[in-house]
């Protein structure tokens, strides 16, 4: 017995908090699962999450900080927390920004859609909304070095 309870002492602590989570997770993933490719959903977190993963934009950050010896930073800012609609599709509404002690300057402003990975550019010049892959074969960003391009 005592060998028992040494070893379930030392086994139960790494093996039921797994073990419990995946049992739980899996149920609740099965029965999530039929209904989420009809009504998937991106969380704002996931939205800024894979905004800040375009390489464009960690580039952009990198040059900041680069720039500026670390005083000034990428960062992302909600500039409007209501979902704005396109053509019946919902976007979260995120801007790039230049942010330093002084002031936070807009680089670029980003419509991420609610449903699926679409993203959207606001050409503000235009006034249209450029597809990711049109705003970087027209507005090539990835040689952007500095807020005004």
């Amino acid at each position: 017995m005592p060998a028992a309870s040494a070893t379930a002492a030392t086994a139960p602590a790494p093996a039921p908090a797994p073990a419990p989570a995946t049992a739980t997770a899996s149920p609740a993933a099965a029965t999530a699962t039929p209904a989420a490719p009809a009504h998937a959903s991106r969380s704002k977190e996931q939205a800024a999450a894979a905004l800040m993963a375009l390489p464009e934009l960690q580039a952009w950050s990198a040059l900041l900080e680069k720039q500026s010896g670390g005083k000034t930073h990428g960062a992302l800012i909600e500039y409007d927390a209501a979902l704005r609609t396109v053509r019946g599709k919902s976007y979260w509404q995120f801007s790039f920004v230049e942010n330093s002690e002084e002031a936070a300057l807009r680089w670029e402003s980003f419509l991420l859609s609610t449903t699926d990975d679409e993203i959207l550019v606001e050409d503000l010049a235009s006034d249209e909304l450029l597809s990711l892959e049109r705003w970087r074969k027209e507005k090539q960003p990835a040689n952007r070095s500095g807020v005004d391009g």
